[in-house]
């Protein structure tokens, strides 16, 4: 029956029966909704503006740095003109561009004969076994852990509540003009429309996609940097099965980093194939994929826009060094003006950052600066296993590389090097008296005084004079975290540097990196941190009782714990019902610090009263419940509050209980009853 179709068509038809089989099933339907706004956007305008088909990895990777520019746009000028993105529309256009994409599809793959090479096969069988180990990580997760998925659940539902970009969290948190990157958030808004469900299950499933998507990223990175297949598998084994990052990342919840570093591949793959690209339609082409990406990253992540930014300007630099004064003088002045042009792209959310961060800190009362712990290196982040092993590889590799000449290890140096110095401002006042000694040695050789007096400014600035401050935005951990991507692929350019074009040669190393691919995934099955769970299956419970079962004006006292300086966290999942039932905690998101002062201060308060409760200081809850209005106590083993407290006390009754989560109703408010204060565990 499909004899005369072409290998293409048949693996398309293949794709969808799967794509029609697992819509049937509620994980499905979250990868298939996620996958659609990640992939479909950015196949149009890959194959809209490109003439040459780039290698299939380059347009996966491509499409979903895209489809995570491209809708993030479309939020932010629907917002700026004071729309809204309705279900409807969105269920529409969905299905518009679907029709659309297929038909498109289907002609582009009329004539591809697909025979994969040995190499190929070798890549699919690690994303394959990557998939797997990436369900097996959250198959034990009744929420997504720790810190950041609360806020991401809460700015997900405004997004999807509002149809606009979540700049404002009224009425749940009060806080408007949020000077937060949220690209990644209305994204997920958009497949939560299409495939309904559960909002954490949306935010686990979604974020394991974009954790496999690395190994997709890493491969195409390595391939990019050392035209070399062998590279690209090697890459991909590492970030998807060796190396314990970006896997972790699921015990912080950091899907924005994930999101962020999938447009930070697509951007160097663009603007490599621009600098390197002779027609003058194929430059415009990779130009105007570059601008969207740098558009959406600044939408997106912040950090990551800084790191590509790093990256960007180390390829420009080795591209440019043969290249003649003329070429670099026009290929600069295109930059530029595809930097502007990214700028007027997000001009609305760049005035929001400059009214709401770079005004308080000209008036002086806000600082871009931080010290302490914050900005300090962990070791144990740094080293965590197996990365002393990849690091010395990556060493070994840059030193083959290094003696063969090789342009993508300069690249890659230059990249880490760079991200080092912008994470460790101080190293600056170290490097430029060797550069001021090197230009004023020159200028005088030469008799060219402008050099020479660069020199002695560059000489003046050491660390007798200058002390330079560490960044907020940017703390080295977060190098630290995201060295996984330049050293999978220097690994993987190693490799490809000393592979033996030899029969035997070749089935030995393939079967030692399918073990090593098996271990690795062993190894990293339980990958997610305990200690960063804060929420049970009996917290699901508790939350979906008091969605039904509790106003919605209710008021929560909930239990917390120190976090970040003047930011507090929950314990339990207690600080899941804000953002999943719309209820009042007292413990609000992290994001309410960007509320005005008072609000900031009460909430800081709030918790600081919990927190020196579980300190055993005197703290007179009675109080702090009649004067917060409290109807609700959440209580747990897991933190300050716990059942025993309230147990067995006149007005508070116990509504809800189930395996030591212990939910109390405030029958009476007691303020100025004469309730005595409560040291730790002291009864009432």
């Amino acid at each position: 029956m499909f004899s005369h179709l072409s290998t293409g068509r048949r693996w398309l038809i293949g794709g969808l029966v799967l794509a029609i089989m697992a819509a049937f099933f509620p994980v499905g339907r979250i990868l298939l909704a996620t996958g659609f706004w990640l992939v479909t956007p950015g196949y149009l305008l890959e194959r809209q503006v490109l003439a040459a088909r780039p290698h299939w990895l380059f347009r996966i990777v491509l499409w979903n740095g895209l489809g995570l520019s491209i809708v993030p746009l479309l939020y932010l000028w629907i917002t700026t003109v004071g729309a809204a993105l309705s279900v409807s529309f969105l269920i529409a256009g969905a299905v518009g561009l679907t029709g659309v994409a297929l038909r498109a599809a289907w002609h582009d793959l009329a004539t591809v004969q697909v025979r994969p090479s040995t190499t190929t096969w070798l890549l699919i069988g690690v994303l394959a076994i990557a998939a797997w180990l990436r369900a097996v990580q959250i198959a034990d997760l009744a929420l997504p852990a720790w810190v950041d998925p609360v806020h991401h659940a809460l700015i997900v539902r405004v997004a999807a509540e509002t149809g606009r970009a979540p700049w404002t969290l009224t009425p749940y948190v009060p806080v408007v003009e949020m000077p937060y990157h949220w690209g990644y958030h209305v994204l997920i808004a958009a497949a939560w429309h299409l495939c309904g469900g559960d909002l954490p299950a949306m935010l686990l499933w979604s974020g394991q996609l974009l954790n496999w998507l690395q190994g997709v990223v890493a491969a195409a990175f390595a391939l990019l940097c050392w035209r070399r297949p062998i590279a690209a598998v090697i890459a991909a084994t590492i970030v998807s099965c060796i190396s314990w990052m970006p896997a972790y990342y699921v015990s912080w919840g950091r899907y924005t980093q994930l999101s962020g570093l999938l447009q930070l591949g697509a951007l160097a793959i663009s603007w490599q194939q621009w600098l390197r690209a002779e027609d003058r339609r194929e430059r415009i082409g990779w130009l105007i994929l570059s601008v969207a990406m740098i558009a959406g990253l600044s939408l997106v992540h912040m950090r990551m826009f800084i790191f590509s930014g790093a990256l960007i300007v180390a390829q420009s630099i080795v591209w440019a060094l043969p290249q003649s004064r003329h070429t670099i003088g026009t290929r600069a002045i295109q930059a530029v003006g595809a930097g502007l042009v990214a700028i007027a792209l997000t001009a609305p959310w760049w005035l929001l950052l400059i009214r709401r961060i770079l005004l308080p800190v000209a008036a002086g009362t806000q600082s871009l600066t931080e010290s302490g712990s914050y900005v300090q290196l962990s070791l144990d982040l740094m080293w965590v296993e197996p990365n002393r092993w990849l690091v010395a590889l990556a060493l070994i590799s840059a030193a083959i590389g290094i003696a063969r000449r090789q342009p993508a290890t300069v690249v890659l140096l230059l990249w880490v090097g760079g991200l080092v110095v912008l994470t460790n401002p101080w190293l600056v006042s170290y490097l430029t008296p060797s550069i001021g000694l090197v230009a004023l040695i020159s200028g005088i050789i030469q008799r060219r005084w402008v050099m020479s007096s660069v020199g002695v400014l560059f000489l003046a600035i050491n660390p007798a004079t200058v002390r330079l401050p560490f960044l907020w935005l940017l703390p080295v951990d977060i190098v630290a975290i995201s060295l996984f991507l330049p050293m999978s692929s220097m690994i993987g350019g190693g490799v490809a540097m000393i592979w033996p074009n030899h029969r035997w040669w070749r089935i030995g190393g393939t079967l030692a990196l399918t073990a090593l691919t098996l271990w690795g995934a062993y190894q990293q099955r339980t990958i997610v941190n305990p200690v960063t769970v804060l929420a049970t299956a009996a917290d699901r419970a508790a939350l979906t009782w008091i969605a039904e079962q509790t106003p919605p004006t209710a008021r929560f006292l909930i239990n917390a714990a120190p976090w970040l300086p003047g930011m507090a966290r929950g314990t339990d999942g207690g600080w899941w019902i804000l953002p999943l039932t719309g209820r009042w905690t007292s413990t609000p998101p992290v994001l309410f610090v960007y509320g005005d002062t008072a609000t900031v201060q009460a909430a800081q308060r709030r918790s600081q009263h919990i927190i020196d409760f579980g300190n055993g200081q005197a703290v007179d809850l009675s109080h702090l419940i009649a004067t917060e209005q409290i109807d609700y106590i959440y209580t747990s083993p897991a933190g300050p509050l716990r059942p025993e407290h309230f147990a067995h006390h006149d007005g508070y009754e116990a509504v809800f209980a189930q395996d030591g989560i212990v939910i109390y109703r405030v029958l009476a408010h007691r303020q100025g009853s004469g309730a005595p204060d409560i040291r730790g565990t002291s009864r009432f």
